[in-house]
């Protein structure tokens, strides 16, 4: 962006249309075309995954080499599940069909379909996220968990309810939250706009597992548990501490989906970043869900630019520790969250401003 094209004033966040057409026109073309090579690299992952499993399964590898490759595999399966998140929101191939071959691949592990992941998350989370009752991932209202037994059961799950499960959940909250999707919410009346074929999806699922089932049960229960059940586990973990700090910190709407206040980026290791295809750029990609995260970074210079208020990055670990440590339901003007019965509680600015402020050890480095 030249300084003759940047507003003389910020762009206000709620004005989000024209900060999303400023920053269109401020990126380069290329950054909304296909890039078929990381689809390439994903898909040429799944023979190494193949040998790694075949490895495990064979049994003669100790304990402790076992579990790496399963920490390993996990995050290969993560890898593969960025590309095929990026795939489904049509930034990687023109052909469909190999976004579904990719789908597939970057899903099944964790019992989704390409069906069900394009009514979950594409239609379902990108045209409401926060917004209450038509985002399936949001946090629960408080007058919700006192009234829906099934509000109780995901603020039972969720980081910061205090329950002695929140603290076990990543483990397997992202496969439940497409579960909960295909069985319970895709039923709702809110969703009714929402394209699938809810038979074929929920057939498909029930044949995922069985055949999961059965190539565990061919395993046996070490090979099962190194090749298949801890590889789910990290996968599982690896997601959440992503998507839980993108969204649940964040102020909720009851009709507005605005990236620029509902969505937050983290600032992660490099290696993560490398590895998981910049998925840390969250508020970037929701900004523009079909652009590749590869241009991510040039977008958030961008933003920046319009407005540094409107980009909002948290530190990884802090967000990880505040997520545990605040209140996980909402209150009704959706931008307090609060406990049960109404406390503790605490505005989404106030937890801004607490993760966006100098740490100790950098003021102490400063002074």
């Amino acid at each position: 962006m030249t300084s003759s094209t940047v507003p003389t004033a910020p762009i206000p966040v709620d004005d989000f249309r024209r900060l999303r057409s400023e920053l269109r026109r401020a990126m380069p073309p290329e950054a909304f075309k296909h890039q078929p090579h990381r689809g390439v690299i994903a898909l040429a992952l799944v023979p190494v995954m193949m040998a790694l499993v075949w490895a495990v399964a064979s049994g003669r590898l100790p304990w402790w080499a076992c579990l790496l490759i399963s920490f390993t595999l996990g995050q290969m399966l993560i890898t593969v599940g960025f590309a095929a998140h990026e795939a489904l929101h049509h930034s990687v191939f023109r052909s469909k069909a190999l976004e579904d071959v990719l789908g597939w691949v970057g899903f099944s592990p964790f019992l989704v379909t390409p069906g069900t992941w394009r009514a979950w998350h594409v239609q379902a989370h990108h045209s409401a996220a926060n917004i209450h009752v038509r985002d399936p991932d949001i946090l629960p209202r408080q007058h919700e968990w006192r009234t829906q037994w099934f509000a109780r059961v995901i603020h039972f799950l969720s980081a910061g309810s205090g329950s002695w499960l929140s603290y076990l959940s990543f483990t397997f909250f992202f496969t439940a939250q497409g579960q909960a999707f295909l069985w319970f919410y895709s039923g709702q009346p809110q969703f009714k706009q929402v394209r699938m074929n809810r038979v074929r999806e929920r057939v498909l699922t029930v044949l995922l597992a069985l055949g999961w089932g059965a190539l565990g049960w061919a395993m046996g229960p070490r090979g099962a548990l190194y090749a298949l059940i801890l590889p789910h586990v990290f996968g599982n973990i690896t997601l959440m501490i992503y998507i839980a700090t993108n969204h649940w910190l964040q102020p909720a709407s009851e009709t507005v989906d605005n990236p620029f206040v509902n969505t937050a980026s983290v600032t992660t290791h490099p290696v993560m970043d490398l590895i998981h295809w910049n998925f840390s750029y969250h508020q970037e990609h929701h900004i523009f869900p079909a652009m590749s995260p590869r241009f991510a970074p040039l977008l958030r210079e961008h933003l920046r630019t319009l407005n540094p208020e409107a980009s909002i990055v948290y530190p990884h670990l802090k967000a990880l520790r505040m997520l545990y440590s605040r209140p996980a339901l909402y209150a009704a003007d959706g931008r307090t969250l609060v406990g049960p019965e109404g406390t503790p509680s605490v505005t989404t600015e106030e937890l801004r401003r607490r993760l966006e402020r100098p740490s100790m050890s950098l003021l102490n480095q400063e002074a």
